[in-house]
């Protein structure tokens, strides 16, 4: 399911739109509030999520 997401919306195991190609969320971390996201992929850097994205979700 595909959907636009806010960060205090996506999962671990969801897939986030970034440059071009969709990557799956291993890991994620708050910075102190629900609106902002640190979210963590396997082999790319952690990536801070700050406004709605788009995110596909494995049903």
């Amino acid at each position: 399911m595909k959907t636009h997401s806010t960060p205090n919306e996506v999962r671990i195991g969801d897939f986030v739109l970034l440059d071009g190609q969709y990557q799956r969320i291993r890991d994620m971390r708050s910075l102190g509030t629900a609106s902002v996201r640190v979210l963590h992929f396997a082999g790319r850097p952690p990536w801070i999520m700050r406004k709605a994205r788009t995110v596909f979700r494995p049903i």
